[in-house]
Parts: C-alpha cells; structure tokens; sequence
C-alpha cells in the first residue's frame, strides 16, 4: 500500500511538470545573459517568450506560465526594445495588456498577475497617451488593481507621478506616496527601484539629507544575481540622481 501510494505521488507531481515552462524558467533565470550594461538579449528574451506561451496551453502550469509571461513582457518592452522606439513598445505593451486582462479575469485571487498586469498597463498607458489614458479610465484600474494586489511600491508610484486633477482624477494624494512607498522599503529593503522612487519623493520634499542616505544606501548594495540588468538600470538611475541631491544641497 505504501509503494502504490508513493507511486501515486510521484505520478501526480510529474502531471505538473512541463517541459515548457522548465525552458521557460531556465531562460527567465538566465535572462541577464549576453547583456550590455542594463540591455538584455533580444534571442534570450524571445526564447523565454515563446517557451511561456508553449506552456499556456497546459492547463496544471497555465497560471504560473502567466505570471512569467507578463513579467517577460515588461522585461523586453523596457530592458529590450530601445525607450525611442515608440512603435514597438506600444504594440508590446498593447499585447502585454490585453493579456493581463484576460489572466486577470481567469486568476483573479492571484497577486502577482494583478501586480504584474498594473505594471503592463501603467507602461502601455505611457506610450499610448497618458492624459487620454486617464480620461478612459486607466489610471483608476491601475489603482486599484495594485490596491488589489497590495503592490505598495506601485500604489505609491501612482500617487507620486500622476496628476491630480479635478473630477478625472481626484484620488493623488503626496503624502499617500509617502506612505505606501515607506511600506514597500520596509517590506524588501533590497529592492532598488523602491529606494529610487523614495529617494525621487525625499527630493521633491527638499529633505536631502535623507535623500542622500536612501541613494548611498540603494548604491552600497550592489547588484542582486537574481535581478541582475534590472538592477543595473536602477543603479545608473541612483547615480544620476546623486549627483541632483548634491547639486540641491550646495
């Protein structure tokens, strides 16, 4: 009885398995590979692209395949395909879009797919328009799916760039940046792009001093081997915005 138990065990776990998203995730893991600086490769990106597409069509793997998907789509639409490139990132993030929204609806519990499709959107927003975005109600889905997905780096993000506008957008608030990006610091400390967007608010706030710590604390951390161009990118970003800090200091 035991034998045939264990034997059951291993039968169910191999029905998870797919050798799809086993190359996807090899290729997710290795995406910093053959990068220049804070460019990934395109070939290494496309891989792992198609091998998550492949692995969709499984439905035991379908929801995880997602969530890297949508991560991919993000990774090539800013590490990838060059910032100029307006058409190109559009129809990406148009692609990345539309697909959030349908995982969105068949996994609506799972966080990283409401945080991940906030992501997509904010960006395809960027380069469709974003004052037409927020007329049509793109700025409030943003909101809330990242309310939703208690993404609090994001939420804060959002109140810090976005314009408070009369009846269109009234929900903005500065001090509500300040909080929700204060939650996500102390949620993962690690995370580069949190300590820039604190550091870009302690600036906007004249607070310099702690400004300056936030960014020699960001650059004394090196780059994480998980996140490896990403962090490279957040770097230079640091770096440049050290050099605003000190010139507002003088």
């Amino acid at each position: 009885m035991f034998r045939i138990l264990i034997l059951l065990l291993l039968l169910g776990s191999l029905s998870f398995a797919n050798k799809d998203l086993d190359e996807g995730e090899y290729w997710f893991k290795n995406r910093a590979r053959n990068s220049k600086n804070d460019h990934a490769d395109s070939l290494i990106v496309e891989k792992m692209i198609h091998a998550y597409k492949r692995a969709l069509k499984d439905s035991t793997v379908e929801e995880k395949a997602a969530e890297r998907l949508l991560y991919a789509y993000y990774f090539k639409g800013c590490y990838v395909i060059d910032y100029k490139n307006h058409d190109a990132r559009l129809k990406l993030f148009a692609v990345s879009k539309d697909f959030g929204e349908k995982m969105h609806e068949k996994f609506p519990k799972n966080r990283q797919i409401s945080s991940l499709y906030a992501q997509n959107l904010s960006l395809w927003s960027r380069e469709y328009g974003a004052l037409q975005a927020v007329k049509e109600g793109v700025a409030q889905k943003i909101h809330d799916l990242s309310t939703e997905a208690e993404n609090w780096q994001f939420l804060g993000r959002a109140h810090q760039l976005l314009p408070y506008i009369p009846i269109i957008l009234s929900w903005p608030d500065k001090d509500l940046a300040d909080k929700y990006l204060t939650m996500a610091h102390k949620q993962d400390p690690a995370d580069l792009n949190t300590i820039l967007f604190l550091a870009e608010l302690r600036l906007d706030q004249k607070r310099y001093k702690e400004a300056l710590k936030l960014v020699e604390d960001g650059l004394s951390r090196g780059v994480r081997s998980t996140y490896t161009v990403e962090d490279k990118r957040s770097r230079w970003k640091l770096k440049d915005l050290k050099k605003k800090i000190k010139k507002e200091m003088e």
